[in-house]
């Protein structure tokens, strides 16, 4: 991932593994090891760090997130909950993993984190109506409560906000969430169940061309 070269990176000697390890040595140019939360802060204090791999825990994001608010966070932990989730609306910057050893989970979440570094931008997302989105964690939220979605609708509405400068193509959104098998009726009942526990003009239809997400 040569995007990698250009930011600094910090991870927690016994969470990842030789492999991941590997990965991060090859692909980022200054890439830092920490054993405990004081040699952490320490590298913090002294290096130019934009992305920290630990395992969570709520005090030590809390620091990190006192002595630089761009730190972009890869947190492992054991199990998810709404407590994390919140946590992670509170401090910005967090994208929680469950499967530390997947090397395309990995991947997959330092791309996501270089993303918001080079474009600037927070992972959370304002939108009407006091609802917010978390695109790491992909989930929505209304008055610290979390809307539960089913899985395709946090698939649809994910795909709308990632592509939210644009209006998706029926083909797009039936290649996506579909895998090719879209109904007119599946997706009409899709876009109404998202509207219900959201707001009706959440997502818009443009005409002769398919939806998108209105912000």
């Amino acid at each position: 991932m040569k995007e990698l070269k250009s930011f600094n990176v910090c991870s927690h000697s016994t969470l990842i593994d030789e492999r991941l390890n590997n990965y991060l040595s090859s692909y980022s140019n200054n890439s830092f090891n920490f054993f405990n939360q004081n040699e952490l802060i320490d590298i913090i204090n002294t290096k130019e760090i934009h992305i920290v791999i630990t395992k969570y825990n709520y005090e030590l994001l809390k620091k990190i997130r006192i002595l630089n608010k761009q730190i972009h966070i890869i947190a492992y932990l054991d199990d998810l909950n709404h407590t994390h989730f919140l946590e992670s609306l509170e401090l910005s910057q967090i994208k929680f993993i469950q499967n530390v050893d997947c090397l395309n989970t990995f991947i997959d979440s330092l791309k996501e984190c270089i993303k918001n570094l080079d474009s600037n931008n927070s992972n959370i997302l304002a939108l009407k109506n006091g609802f917010i989105y978390d695109e790491y964690n992909k989930n929505l939220f209304k008055d610290n409560k979390m809307i539960v979605l089913t899985k395709k609708g946090k698939l649809f509405l994910d795909f709308l906000i990632k592509n939210r400068t644009k209006a998706l193509s029926y083909e797009e959104i039936n290649s996506e969430i579909w895998n090719n098998l879209m109904t007119q009726d599946a997706l009409r009942s899709l876009i109404k169940e998202i509207r219900k526990k959201t707001y009706k003009e959440i997502i818009k239809n443009v005409s002769g061309i398919g939806y998108r997400i209105d912000l």
